[in-house]
Order: C-alpha cells, then sequence, then structure tokens
C-alpha cells in the first residue's frame, strides 16, 4: 500500500506528533484518527508541499525528487539501490533517507513489522507525496508566470480544483459532465465582469483580504515573504502558519490570486484579466482552436450517402412480417436498436448516436417512406406508401431530400434524447438553415478540411449567432447545473446552452447528412472539420454526384457465398437485404449468403431464380457452382408450399363448359378444366398486389359472368368430385385455397 492515508495510520502517534512539528500542521483533536485526518489534509495541501520544501537541504530534496520520480509500478529501492541512483555512499543516504522517514516523507515497506532474518528494508514514498512534488518541480520548471494570460493558468489545475473555482464563481457543475474547456471559458467570460471580480474578493475571509490588498498594491508581482511581513503573518508559529496557508488557499482556490517561482523565490501575482477585468475588450468572435491529428486518428471512412443507406435498413426491418411490433410514439423498442446496431453506417460500442434512429424514423415518416398503421393497438410503424418510389431514387437524391427535410423540422428531434439541454420557445426551423450558412460564411474562418476543437467553434458560432434559436427562448443545460437564474445571470445560461445545441448538432446531424466530420481521439477534445462537398452544401451548391458507373462490375460473388457490393445503389441495396446477411460496411461492403437467409427470402416469396438472376446480373458472371448448388438445396430444404387463390366454378351440363372457357378466356381470366364439369379460374395478380382485397376480384368474375347470360351462386365447399354437380340450373361458384 503506498498511499498515504494507511502510512500516517501505520505510525504511531509519538511520530505522527513530531510529523506535524515538521510540517508546522496545529493539531485540535485528541484521538489519533483527529491526527491523522489533520495531517492528511495539510500534507496533501501543495501550499504546506511548498512550506515544507523550502525547510529541506539539497541532499534531501535530490532523494525526494528521486524517490516521486520513480513510476508506480516500480518496486521499492533498497538503500543500496538508492545510494547508487543518487551517486552518494550508502551511509549518507541512510542519514538522509532517515531524515525524510522522520518528517513522514518516507516509509519503509511493511512499515514497523519485523523483517525477516536476512530481508533488506525497501523505501516508499506514499503516491500523494509524490504528486505534490512532482507538481511542485513543474510550478518551479514553469518558472515567471506573472504573464501569462488566465486561460493558460488555468490549464494548470486539475479537475476537482477548476470544478471548486466554478462553484466560487457561481457556475454550477455536474462532476463528470461538465468538460473542462466548458468550464474554462465560461470562467473567463464572467472574471471579465469587474463586479462580479468584486463580489468573490468580498467573499473572502480577513486574512484573505488582507493579502489580495497588498498584491494587488504591487506593480506587479510580489515575494510571499513580503505579503507575509506586511500582514503580519510571518510568524514561525503554527497558528501564524495555519493562517498564512488558509488565506493562500482561499485566494488560489478563487483564481484571484497566483504562486510562482522566480529563481527559486516564492511569488504572489494578480492574473491581468482579474487585476484589470474589463479594460480589454473581449473578442467580438472567440478563437477558433487547431486541432492536429496523425493519419491513424482519422475517424472511420464512410460512405457520403450512409443516413439514407441506414433509413433503407430501418425501412427492410420494416418489412419484415416477422419482426417483433415496432410500436409508434415513445422510445424506439430496444429489439430494434438491437437488430439494427452492426448493420448501421453509424454506430458505435453502445449502440446508434443519440437522437440518430429518432431523427430517421421522423424523416422516413414525414417523407411517406415509412408510416403508422392507427388501426392496429398499439399503433405501430410499417411500410409507407411512398417506400418503392423512394427506392427507385439514387443515393444523391435521397440524401438530398432528407437533409431539405430535415431543415424543415419543427422539432429538435435530435437533441431531445441526450437530454442535456432543455430548450423552450425555440424556433427550430429557423434554427438549421441559419447554422449552415454560417458555416459557409468567410468570417467564421473554419475552412473545409482543417481540424478545430469543437468547442470552440461551438462557442465561436455561438457568440456570431446569439439569436440563432430566437429571442425569446429558455434554457437549462446539465453543464450549467439548471436554469437560468441558479448562480448564473440569464445570459450566461443562454449563451451557454446555445453553444451545447451547435456542439450536437455539428457533432450529430451535419455529420450524419456529410456536413461536418467529428473525430473523438483519447485524451484529446473533439475535434470538428467542415467537407468539401458539406461546405459546397453549407453554400446552396449542389455537390458533384461522382461517377455512378463503375468500370467493374457492382458485385463480386467468391465460391463459398461472399457478395462484395463494389458499386452500392439503393435498389442493389435494398435487394442484397433481401437475402444476404451483411457482414460489414465500408468502401466495398460484404454480404454472405446463408441457408437462414435464403430461407427467410423464400418466405416472403422470393424466388430461387430471382436471386440467380439478381447475382448474375450484378456480377457480369455465371453463379460460382458451389453458389448455385447451394441455393438450389437450400431451397429445396426449405419445403415451401405456394398457395394461390382461386375460384372453382362448377356448370350442370357439360356442354356448357367449353363455351364458359371461351368467355373467360376472352375477358383475360386465367382459367382451365378441373374434373368434368368444373372449371378452375386464377385471381389475377394486380387484384392481390394492390390495396384491392380478394373479394373485389371474385366481385369482378361474378358480374363477368352475369354479363355473359350466366347466372353465378356461392355454394357450400364440396366434399368429393360427384357432389360438384348440383341439383339447380344455376352455375356454381366456390373459393378454395
Amino acid at each position: 500500500m503506498r498511499n498515504l492515508l494507511g502510512r500516517l495510520h501505520a505510525r504511531r502517534l509519538p511520530e505522527l506528533l513530531r510529523i506535524a512539528d515538521a510540517w508546522a500542521v496545529p493539531l485540535h483533536g485528541e484521538s489519533k484518527s483527529d491526527v491523522v485526518g489533520t495531517l492528511y489534509r495539510a500534507i496533501t495541501d501543495p501550499r504546506t508541499m511548498r512550506d515544507i520544501w523550502d525547510r529541506l537541504d539539497p541532499a534531501q530534496r535530490a532523494m525526494a525528487i528521486a524517490m516521486a520520480d520513480a513510476p508506480d509500478a516500480a518496486a521499492s529501492p533498497t538503500l543500496d539501490e538508492l545510494a547508487a541512483r543518487l551517486q552518494i555512499d550508502e551511509t549518507e543516504a541512510r542519514e538522509t533517507a532517515l531524515q525524510l522517514f522522520r518528517i513522514g516523507l518516507l516509509a519503509r515497506e511493511g512499515d514497523d513489522e519485523p523483517l525477516p532474518i536476512g530481508t533488506v528494508p525497501r523505501l516508499l514514498m506514499p503516491r500523494e507525496i509524490a504528486l505534490n512534488i512532482r507538481r511542485l518541480q513543474d510550478e518551479m520548471a514553469a518558472g515567471d508566470l506573472t504573464r501569462a494570460p488566465l486561460r493558460v493558468l488555468i490549464e494548470l489545475l486539475d479537475d476537482a480544483e477548476l470544478e471548486a473555482a466554478a462553484r466560487i464563481w457561481g457556475l454550477r457543475t455536474v462532476p463528470g459532465v461538465a468538460r473542462r474547456g466548458d468550464v474554462a471559458t465560461r470562467l473567463l467570460r464572467l472574471v471579465n465582469d469587474g463586479s462580479r471580480v468584486d463580489r468573490v474578493v468580498r467573499g473572502r475571509g480577513r486574512d484573505a483580504a488582507a493579502i489580495w490588498k497588498v498584491v494587488r498594491a504591487a506593480s506587479g508581482s510580489i515575494s510571499l515573504a513580503d505579503v507575509a511581513a506586511t500582514t503580519h503573518l510571518d510568524g514561525q508559529e503554527k497558528t501564524a502558519v495555519a493562517r498564512l496557508r488558509a488565506a493562500l488557499t482561499e485566494l488560489e482556490s478563487a483564481l484571484l490570486v497566483w504562486h510562482a517561482y522566480q529563481e527559486e523565490t516564492r511569488r504572489l501575482f494578480i492574473p491581468a484579466e482579474i487585476r484589470t477585468p474589463g479594460e480589454k475588450p473581449v473578442a467580438e468572435l472567440p478563437d477558433l482552436v487547431a486541432a492536429q491529428f496523425d493519419a491513424v486518428s482519422n475517424p472511420p471512412w464512410r460512405h457520403p450517402h450512409a443516413a439514407a443507406w441506414d433509413l433503407l435498413t430501418l425501412l427492410r426491418i420494416a418489412s419484415d412480417r416477422q419482426a417483433p411490433v415496432w410500436e409508434a410514439g415513445g422510445e424506439l423498442p430496444r429489439w430494434l436498436i438491437r437488430a439494427v446496431q452492426r448493420r448501421l453506417w453509424f454506430r458505435g460500442a453502445d449502440g446508434p448516436p443519440v437522437g440518430y434512429l429518432e431523427l430517421l424514423q421522423a424523416l422516413g415518416l414525414a417523407e411517406g417512406i415509412l408510416a403508422i398503421d392507427e388501426q392496429a393497438r398499439p399503433p405501430r410503424i410499417v411500410v409507407g406508401p411512398r417506400a418503392r418510389a423512394w427506392r427507385g431514387q439514387s443515393f444523391p437524391a435521397q440524401t438530398a431530400r432528407l437533409r431539405e427535410r430535415w431543415l424543415r423540422l419543427a422539432r429538435w428531434i435530435e437533441g431531445e434524447p441526450a437530454a442535456l439541454v432543455e430548450i423552450w420557445g425555440a424556433n427550430w426551423r429557423g434554427m438549421r438553415p441559419r447554422l449552415m450558412s454560417a458555416l459557409a460564411d468567410p468570417k467564421m474562418g473554419l475552412l473545409p478540411g482543417n481540424w478545430v476543437t469543437l468547442e470552440s467553434l461551438a462557442v465561436r458560432l455561438a457568440a456570431r449567432l446569439p439569436t440563432l434559436l430566437g429571442s425569446s427562448f429558455s434554457a437549462a443545460t446539465a453543464r450549467m447545473g439548471g436554469e437560468a437564474g441558479a448562480g448564473v445571470n440569464e445570459d450566461e445560461s443562454r449563451a451557454a446552452a446555445l453553444s451545447d445545441v451547435i456542439a450536437i448538432e455539428l457533432s450529430g446531424p451535419f455529420v450524419w447528412f456529410g456536413i461536418t466530420g467529428i473525430l473523438d481521439a483519447p485524451g484529446r477534445p473533439r475535434a470538428v472539420r467542415l467537407i468539401e462537398d458539406g461546405a459546397m452544401v453549407a453554400a446552396g451548391d449542389i455537390p458533384p454526384e461522382g461517377d455512378s458507373k463503375a468500370a467493374d462490375p457492382a458485385l463480386r460473388i467468391t465460391s463459398s457465398g461472399e457478395i462484395a457490393l463494389r458499386t452500392p445503389s439503393p435498389d442493389r441495396v435494398w435487394a442484397l437485404s433481401a437475402f444476404a446477411e451483411p457482414v460489414d460496411l465500408g468502401q466495398e461492403s460484404h454480404y454472405r449468403l446463408t441457408a437462414g437467409s435464403i430461407a427467410g427470402a423464400l418466405a416472403t416469396g422470393i424466388e430461387r431464380d430471382q436471386i440467380a438472376g439478381f447475382l448474375e446480373r450484378g456480377s457480369e458472371l455465371p453463379l460460382p457452382s458451389e453458389v448455385a448448388a447451394n441455393l438450389t438445396l437450400w431451397a429445396r430444404a426449405h419445403r415451401r408450399v405456394r398457395m394461390q387463390r382461386a375460384v372453382l366454378l362448377s356448370v350442370d351440363n357439360a356442354a356448357e363448359r367449353l363455351p364458359l372457357l371461351e368467355v373467360l378466356h376472352d375477358r383475360g381470366w386465367t382459367a382451365e378444366p378441373f374434373g368434368e364439369l368444373a372449371v378452375l379460374v386464377s385471381l389475377p395478380e394486380s387484384a392481390m398486389s394492390t390495396a384491392s382485397t380478394p373479394e373485389r376480384g371474385e366481385e369482378t368474375l361474378m358480374s363477368e359472368l352475369r354479363a355473359a347470360g350466366h347466372t353465378p351462386q356461392w355454394v357450400a365447399a364440396a366434399k368429393d368430385e360427384a357432389s360438384l354437380t348440383p341439383g339447380s340450373e344455376a352455375v356454381d361458384a366456390k373459393t378454395t385455397n
């Protein structure tokens, strides 16, 4: 165990009291636990570490640095190993280590437990102390920071310190949700307000206020010793030292006063942004922050019309009669998300992007590609009336149509499921076109292909378009902790919400429709760029569709049943999804023929020859013999029984059957003799392929029989052929399946 708390608990009370004296920490509790808690809070404070560092001699500092710089995974060194590392003799190393052990900077593995005979003791430094020493070395290496901008100084803080400063300045953040860039940007805006700076200063204690006045009166930086002497906090008593540390903690945690080293002399200074807030006008548009990435970090390739392709995938699922019920309204069913997860272009480890499927469903309904069956209980999503015509369009035409429909949506369908921002009274129909036009505005400085951080672009666009959502909207954002007025003024909350909305759009629908590209690289802020074709769309131009006819055949089929889709089009994607399983999507997408996929296709009425014909036309070659054999084998194994609706007509007199057949043939019916007195009439295909019901086909047949002088009449189904001869003079009609 290398944690400080464990090492302190392992010490005896007299040792803890000695450590408290060395660190000048006043103790007020009586129990050992109280002493350990007080020491832990003090030792982990960077200001206390600066004090103790001033008291160490060069040998002690060298050993402390060597121990702090050792990797956590490295084995704890023995005295001999430490002496060799520092190039000093063992006696000197032992004395220095003992001194550091007495003040709590070092510990021994096993603490005070007896060591087995022959075991050499090993030294370790608690992680919290090592972290503070490394931070102290970084401060000393940074040197004079008195002229550094506040935005640079803020980057020196860890996340906990930044969130604490945000709370002091009135920003409510949700730990783990608010991003560093968001918090830092909003802090810089608040600091520019002189009245807010005064309020923060008034909230400091008496000692902190005294130090503030002294540092504020100095023309630049001032040594800590001079500040302590002027404020009468320069004594060596524990109480005076504790008061100085507490006052510095108040000021530094509020970003009012900062600490710096100049030639190893500790100095205090006030950043220019806080010393003279508002003196320098804020730039009209915040700067864009460039983001550089190597080739390995490039986002994965996606089809330029991936959203239109993915909508076809949803349409295929809606057309599957064996699929579960896709209920309309409310959240999307989980089975649907699971079914499409690996079949979509836009997908992640945890599923599709938030809001993506909801937007595709809304666009599909608006275009008539999907529809809601209101007669079903519950209402469900089904194939729309314009689905067939939609499949006949090209991918560029589909994307253009979906993009135009999205721009006119009256709701923020893509952003609502994320629940990061709540907006009321916004003009969504006008927001998207204005945002798209702003991307193409030369004043924005966004050049196609150049990566910039998403945060900087969102903030810049929010500053450029403060009324993007309308002049009278209200907002609440999770990153700001609530609605306007909850610790933040209304303008600040609206600006933050607007920036969040823009970031969601740029990383969501703008990516899905091929206008921007997004990149999430580990350890780096999210980056965005304007795509070349997207720049043309944003400017109102139509990008070129490219060569839709490839030189190679559209399909390549292997003997194992693997299908490579080289030239995708909606009709090819639609057909392949009917009888082949998707394998992967890419610049060359792959599908696989399996017994299950062929069985599913046959169950929907697709014929084996239709599948073979499509594959041969697409590959411009005969099917590989193995594939042709498998198709035949799988079709036979399916044991399909074809069913066709027909009407059985029977006459009383055998002489009437031939004239009846001639009348039916003349009127376009498919009819053939059946037995001695009957005629079997197939209902026309048109009666089954439209919204007409089979009964309408039968009614048409009866009308034409009457027109030909016959009298049709329905009778009960006959049990045997002999009963087909009725006792009346009428022509009998009955259905058979």
